[in-house]
């Protein structure tokens, strides 16, 4: 009689030796799926945090009690034009901020000269000698444009010039422009103030990112 291969002491080894190691293979994708998890949160949780807009400012970028994702800024990474956070709490002058923060345009680094004639912000690069008009299709000045005109305003070492994008009326802004009376302090910030970076991907999708991270 012909015993079928089906009912043999082999198929049933080698049945179940493909069963383990099947599943085998299973818990070592779901390992690797979990430990994957785990890394991806922990550098997400270590490079971004979240932000929430108090004021008017950054009206038209940004409104009030918008939250937005930020990623934390290393020394250096803050380049001209982004949007900044500046941790101001370690002055005695900045005690009256709320939250210690502040949300601004960085428009000037380490280098540069600033200036705003004529309703026109210019800036004389680092290691370059001439003028040059800044384009800036955020900034909002409504009906106070020639009334915004700000002294020159040299950026040293470890320096940076910001201003909120909302410049429409004399006290839109709490900035850089502490010779016009518009700063916490009687010089500029420092670079090390900047406490992150609002991405522009992160205030274009705010909506769907706010309901994602920020659920209440």
């Amino acid at each position: 009689m012909i015993k079928p291969l089906s009912d043999s002491e082999l198929y049933e080894f080698r049945h179940g030796d493909k069963e383990r190691r099947s599943n085998a293979r299973f818990l070592c994708v779901i390992l690797s799926l979990f430990i994957a998890f785990l890394t991806f949160s922990a550098w997400w949780t270590g490079a971004f945090g979240g932000v929430v807009v108090d004021g008017s400012s950054m009206n038209q970028t940004l409104y009030d009690g918008e939250t937005l994702l930020m990623k934390y800024a290393k020394r250096d990474e803050a380049k001209r034009g982004d949007i900044i956070v500046v941790y101001v709490g370690g002055y005695e002058e900045c005690k009256s901020v709320k939250g210690d923060f502040l949300i601004k345009r960085l428009i000037a680094i380490e280098g540069d000269k600033v200036r705003c004639d004529n309703g026109q912000i210019e800036i004389m690069y680092a290691g370059t000698s001439e003028w040059t008009e800044l384009s800036e299709p955020y900034a909002y000045y409504g009906n106070y444009r020639f009334e915004y005109d700000f002294a020159e305003y040299t950026v040293g070492e470890n320096e940076i010039f910001f201003l909120g994008d909302n410049r429409s009326g004399k006290g839109s802004s709490v900035d850089s422009r502490y010779q016009e009376g518009m700063s916490h302090l009687e010089k500029l910030y420092q670079e090390t103030d900047v406490y992150g970076i609002v991405p522009a991907w992160a205030i274009e999708h705010h909506e769907i990112l706010s309901k994602i991270f920020f659920r209440r």
